[in-house]
């Protein structure tokens, strides 16, 4: 015996909503602004768990062009932010790691330094 999820649909409110979100995380992301942009994924996160935890929906023909629409700029947008995103944390990740590279440096040379040592 087989059983089907119930599939989870997006009104078009929220579907709308996640579209305004969406080009505020780009202008945000666009402006390095990596705290705000944090806070405005957790507002994504709180929309999706709300429409998850929904009893499921059913979709409305008639809506079914307009929330594609929606859907698929939210991807385009999804994928600019991550186009900035993504440099951004290696950039970070690099400099994290020459840190911890001169920091090691450091302490060698200190330990060098040391009477007896």
């Amino acid at each position: 015996m087989t059983t089907s999820n119930p599939v989870r649909i997006l009104s078009l409110a929220e579907a709308r909503t996640l579209l305004v979100i969406y080009e505020t995380m780009v202008e945000t992301a666009r402006s390095q602004d990596w705290e705000r942009l944090a806070e405005i994924e957790r507002q994504v996160a709180t929309l999706r768990d709300t429409a998850i935890g929904r009893p499921s929906s059913s979709l409305n023909v008639e809506n079914l062009g307009e929330l594609t629409a929606l859907l698929t700029r939210i991807q385009r947008l999804n994928h600019e932010v991550l186009s900035l995103v993504i440099p951004a944390h290696e950039h970070t990740r690099q400099q994290l790691a020459a840190e911890v590279k001169g920091r090691a440096v450091r302490d060698a040379y200190n330990n060098l330094e040391t009477p007896g040592g």
